[in-house]
């Protein structure tokens, strides 16, 4: 556990294998007990980790009262309902993430193996993704269950109080339907959770059953923050960091390259999937897709559904037209 500033703790959960490898959480100090935000991934190794970092500190898991779900991805909520049981902790979420919950996790068996899973799948097969790519996910994700549904639901706007420290919740969808971040204005710290990470940039794509243009969602979400006076971001993964304005653009002319790789592989007028787009624009034509088996499994999951959002964007904005056939899904420029 290291303190960030006083009353503010960074505490750092396993995610095992799972890249990055763990999942970054903050704990602040309040008159009454402690808030949390996020809780990490459902297994014995995290919590085990958490009540050591908390023992540093002389407290317990009895000692939170307060839980802020940014979202509700597993890294970020599945070990909310143990700490729920423990504590009695009051659970915030934004609405947007409920629906979410209700849309992807299975209250009975394996939230993952069982239905989320099982919907990307779908997904990707539609995009093009043969069955070939799709390879097992047996080990990539932990056993996790249903994540408790929030005692105190978001809309955006709100401010939830812990000692001396005021955090304003602002709505910031993209990676995540009702993704929030927390600003502390006196502090001037952002949490960004997932929208915008030190060095990378958020996955896109995980819920556009729920988000149709979740590109646009995460620029729009960006220019928010932007507007921000921030001395110091708090992320869920990586590191902090200060230089967010610097961060920001960097991620609007990543998406915009994307953009433009995208459009030169379809320029010809020819009907191409997203996985093939994928493909394409991984590597110059000379490589014969050498990069492209070199990438993790996840990594190739991770891409196509990127490429899907840019290609939904642009669709969007009436760059390019979408076509389906044979129950595949094509995209060419208009």
């Amino acid at each position: 556990m290291i303190e960030i500033i006083p009353g503010i703790y960074q505490l750092q959960l396993s995610m095992g294998d799972f890249p990055p490898g763990y999942t970054t959480d903050y704990l602040i100090k309040g008159n009454d007990g402690y808030l949390l935000i996020d809780t990490g991934w459902d297994t014995s190794e995290a919590l085990a980790s958490l009540k050591e970092q908390l023992a540093q500190i002389g407290i317990s898991i009895k000692d939170i009262s307060q839980i802020v779900l940014t979202h509700s991805h597993g890294d970020h909520a599945a070990l909310a309902s143990r700490l729920k049981h423990s504590s009695q902790a009051l659970i915030y979420m934004h609405k947007l993430e409920v629906e979410s919950v209700k849309s992807r996790f299975s209250r009975v068996g394996n939230f993952f193996k069982e239905k989320f899973i099982q919907q990307i799948d779908r997904l990707l097969r539609a995009h093009g993704m043969p069955d070939s790519e799709l390879t097992d996910t047996e080990g990539m994700f932990p056993e996790t269950t249903l994540p408790p549904f929030p005692d105190i639901t978001l809309h955006g706007d709100e401010t939830i109080t812990a000692g001396n420290f005021n955090l304003q919740v602002i709505w910031t969808p993209g990676h995540a339907p009702g993704h929030v971040s927390l600003y502390e204005p006196a502090q001037k710290i952002l949490f960004s959770a997932d929208l915008i990470p030190p060095t990378t940039t958020s996955l896109l794509g995980l819920h556009l059953q729920l988000s149709s243009n979740p590109l646009a969602d995460q620029l729009n979400s960006l220019n928010a923050i932007k507007q921000l006076e921030v001395n110091l971001v708090l992320p869920s993964h990586e590191h902090p960091f200060t230089n967010l304005h610097q961060r920001i653009e960097g991620a609007v002319q990543y998406h915009k390259q994307r953009n433009a790789g995208i459009l030169k592989t379809i320029t010809n007028g020819s009907l191409k999937t997203a996985y093939q787009i994928s493909v394409a624009t991984l590597q110059p034509p000379s490589t014969k897709k050498a990069g492209w088996h070199k990438l993790s499994r996840w990594n190739k999951r991770r891409l196509v559904l990127e490429t899907i959002a840019h290609l939904e964007a642009m669709r969007f904005s009436g760059e390019i037209d979408k076509f389906s056939q044979d129950n595949i899904i094509y995209y060419q420029t208009n």
